[in-house]
């Protein structure tokens, strides 16, 4: 957070040598993360599992899915992180945009970014790449739970040696405070905590109580959370405790939007003449006059997606993708960060839940959106004309419909409220990178600027400023927000017609915009030629029957090919020797071929009913099956009739 002002120094500091070390706690192996799927895979109830349906069921339900009634790979992360981040602010490493690492060069095994894809790819692989149903992103987010969890447990019990208490006994209120406190430190420190004894660890605690300027309210919010733990479980064992860290980690964030609304706050009195900017010259005088710490450079910003330089003249800072950026979260764990909370988000699952679908008319949306409101945007009120017509645009470049996971509802969104729903950049442009990540990509010393840089970018800004640092009247600069006609879509309409798009890629917004992933933006056709082809396409069901239907005729074509030769077979005794030897021959050989079509029939239609084969595979070769079949009884006839002829 800007506001944080704990030195980098000493955060260092309390990283030693030879001592216990939340760090260690982190570890994880690909063995750990495929058994904590393979522990949720055949769950199907309970509270937990009730909760995460319930959860996820409103954006499943609006998206598109395939004739089977799944969602792909894209999507599925898309869901994920929603979900995430609106039940506990957790912003899972690995499902921001961007984050399909596990198909990159494999990281060391301490930067998890990889376990996400590498937990959908198992599963994916289990039900052979068709996508996933509702069950199936339960079973996701259990196991991506379960290893948070068996991190939360870890750490604690690091704390509990720090401590030189035994885990597998009973301890003292006191001891139990204690023992959780150090567990907090480390929590806040994002791991970077470490203690080879007790005096040790209460000597860094009170130098980090001291130096951390937020502490006072911190601890007085898990006071609070104490009380409520303890008068549901009293006992202060290693469980009970277990049971309290969990609840810091499922809730701290809500503590932190106490954070991020100052930050707001102080962003939005920052303002110029457009809505949710603030001049990047503003921004660092900001930091240079009060103890607000704005300072990250322009280039850092700019990779962030948190910088508007439309104008390069006057570059501007976006409030929205700002306060989400990776610079003023909290990276509280291995496997998440916690940052401030996109608002939009919630504006987004309040449309879902009225749409209940993936594409809607433009009027329907502007009645909807009318009637919703944010801390800084009242309701109900009139959306301008400009705006209206800006989402007409949207809907006709898209067959009539707007598709509300795409790139260019997204940055509607933004118009409408500039202040909660970020700037969604084209995909490839920007990046949620931590300062670290940064310096270590470009070769910098430092994402921060100096105060020699920030004073030049004052001093360059050529509009005069009031005493709150707002451009005079007469400085040249209008209301306009920046407006691109790149489109991105999360996933391909699996109703509307259109050219095949290229595989689905992670939006690169900043940092989290409602859309997360994209295609490839895809030409639409006119409405009539959608609508026409949507009806031409035949429903996943109707495969079904054709592929069953041709199953049964090979079978019983099959059954009736080996019937006859059987009553052929009967009908040669009796005949002269060399007939009977012609007959003999031709029908041992078809019998061996009929066995042989009888056990390929079998195993595809074991094979296509274990979803092992594609149903459109399965029919075609059921089709192929019978026209050999009657090919191969002609050819016999034929030869047949002239050995005949010869005798």
């Amino acid at each position: 957070m800007a506001t944080r002002t704990l030195p980098l120094l000493i955060t260092l500091a309390f990283v030693t040598s030879n001592a216990h070390s939340f760090l260690d706690s982190n570890e994880v192996t690909e063995n750990e993360v495929q058994q904590s799927l393979l522990d949720n895979i055949d769950t199907n109830g309970g509270r937990k599992w009730s909760e995460l349906h319930e959860a996820l069921s409103p954006t499943f339900n609006a998206l598109p899915k395939n004739s089977q009634g799944l969602i792909d790979h894209q999507a599925v992360r898309y869901v994920l992180h929603r979900m995430f981040v609106q039940k506990y602010g957790w912003y899972i490493k690995g499902l921001e945009p961007s984050g399909d690492h596990w198909h990159e060069a494999k990281p060391e095994l301490k930067v998890k970014e990889w376990v996400p894809t590498f937990l959908q790819d198992l599963l994916e692989k289990r039900l052979h790449h068709k996508g996933l149903d509702l069950d199936g992103l339960v079973h996701l987010a259990m196991a991506l739970e379960e290893l948070v969890s068996h991190e939360a447990q870890n750490r604690l019990k690091t704390a509990y040696q720090i401590h030189n208490l035994p885990s597998d006994q009973e301890s003292s209120r006191e001891d139990a405070d204690d023992i959780v406190r150090t567990w907090y430190v480390g929590f806040l420190l994002a791991g970077n905590f470490s203690a080879s004894s007790p005096d040790e660890v209460h000597s860094k605690k009170a130098v980090f109580a001291r130096k951390y300027s937020d502490w006072q309210d911190a601890d007085k919010w898990l006071t609070e959370l104490e009380k409520e733990h303890y008068s549901v479980s009293p006992t202060p064992n290693f469980n009970s405790n277990f049971g309290l860290v969990s609840k810091i980690g499922e809730r701290y964030f809500r503590f932190n939007d106490g954070e991020c609304r100052a930050l707001k706050n102080t962003m939005q009195d920052m303002e110029g003449k457009k809505a949710g900017r603030v001049r990047l010259s503003t921004f660092y005088k900001k930091s240079l006059y009060s103890h607000w710490r704005f300072t990250e450079k322009a280039d850092y910003l700019r990779k962030l997606g948190a910088l508007d330089d439309s104008d390069p003249q006057q570059p501007q800072v976006i409030m929205a993708n700002y306060m989400m950026a990776r610079p003023n979260c909290l990276e509280a764990s291995g496997l998440y960060a916690i940052c401030c909370r996109n608002e939009c988000e919630d504006l987004m699952g309040n449309l879902e839940g009225e749409l209940k679908t993936s594409m809607a008319e433009s009027q329907q949306i502007v009645r909807l959106v009318a009637n919703m409101s944010s801390d800084t945007v009242s309701a109900p009120r009139v959306l301008s004309q400009g705006l209206q017509n800006r989402l007409q645009q949207v809907a006709d470049a898209n067959g009539g419909k707007v598709p509300i996971h795409g790139r260019l509802f997204a940055q509607w969104m933004h118009h409408a409220f500039p202040r909660e729903c970020p700037y969604p950049h084209e995909f490839g442009t920007t990046s949620p990178q931590t300062p670290d990540e940064w310096m270590k990509e470009t070769g910098s010393s430092d994402a921060s600027a100096t105060v020699e840089e920030m004073q030049q970018q004052v001093a360059s800004d050529v509009c005069q400023l009031d005493e709150n640092g707002n451009p005079k009247a007469g400085c040249n600069e209008d209301a306009d927000l920046p407006w691109t006609e790149a489109e991105e879509l999360l996933v391909k309409s699996h109703t509307a017609a259109g050219p095949a798009s290229a595989d689905p890629a992670p939006v690169d917004t900043a940092p989290v915009p409602p859309v997360a992933v994209a295609t490839e933006p895809e030409k639409v056709e006119p409405e009539a030629e959608v609508e026409a082809e949507t009806k031409a396409k035949p429903s996943g069901s109707k495969d079904v029957i054709c592929a069953m239907a041709l199953s049964l005729t090979l079978a019983a074509a099959l059954v009736w090919d080996y019937w006859r030769a059987s009553v052929s077979s009967r009908n040669s005794k009796g005949e002269v020797l060399y007939i009977n030897q012609i007959s003999n021959r031709d029908l041992a050989s078809k019998f061996a071929a009929c066995l042989k079509a009888m056990v390929v029939w079998a195993l595809a239609s074991l094979a296509w009913a274990m979803d092992l084969l594609d149903t459109t595979i399965f029919s075609c070769s059921m089709c192929c099956g019978i026209f050999l079949l009657l090919l191969r009884n002609m050819g016999l006839d034929l030869r047949s009739k002239r050995e005949l002829h010869k005798l």
